[in-house]
């Protein structure tokens, strides 16, 4: 018998989803600036500029496989977005340490890793993802 509450999103698993979805958007978003830059404008070092713009690529299509995951409840996704964000987490760490530190950007960024970090290993979004596919 399946019960109501099991097939009901908690407001946090839906704020997860919304989170994921944010950060896949900029995501997607530097990935389409990415692409434009290396088109128009001259690289100094091609090569990097490739390989920058295919990791974020990547980084992308992660995130929004990451985002689906966890709207559809998929079990596989939790460590998944706990190392997306720890990973984050430590860029938002270089963007204040770093040669030319961005403070600004670097707190959003902690800010969100947090946020995605406690909302994912809250007991609602345990149980929510805990069905094996």
């Amino acid at each position: 018998m399946v019960r109501l509450e099991d097939t009901q999103k908690s407001p946090l698993v839906i704020l997860l989803t919304v989170l994921l979805a944010a950060q896949a958007a900029l995501i997607v978003g530097l990935t389409v600036w990415l692409v434009v830059e290396l088109l128009l404008a001259e690289a100094d070092f091609p090569p990097t500029a490739i390989a920058l713009t295919v990791l974020v690529l990547l980084a992308a299509v992660w995130l929004v496989a990451m985002t689906r995951g966890v709207h559809r409840g998929r079990a596989w996704t939790r460590g998944s977005v706990l190392v997306y964000e720890f990973l984050q987490l430590a860029i938002g760490v270089g963007s204040i340490q770093g040669f030319i530190p961005r403070p600004d950007i670097g707190w959003w960024v902690i800010g969100t890793a947090v946020l995605g970090l406690v909302l994912v290993l809250s007991t609602p979004v345990t149980r929510w993802l805990a069905h094996r596919d």
